[in-house]
């Protein structure tokens, strides 16, 4: 079985999840989803094998 990486990106505190996704030069992604909560805040991408990927996160204010 191959290697596999993660990356995370996450909110700032007081923040929360509205989207987010990955930018990957090669291969393919085996899981995309927002992470952390609830509610989420962050979001995690892993590969399906050993390769750079980066993950990015949309995130709103929610602190009242």
């Amino acid at each position: 079985m191959a290697d596999t990486m993660t990356a995370t990106a996450l909110c700032l505190m007081g923040e929360t999840v509205i989207g987010g996704g990955y930018v990957l030069n090669q291969g393919s992604a085996r899981d995309n989803f927002p992470s952390g909560g609830p509610p989420a805040t962050g979001w995690t991408v892993s590969t399906t094998a050993n390769q750079t990927i980066q993950a990015f996160v949309i995130c709103v204010d929610t602190t009242p």
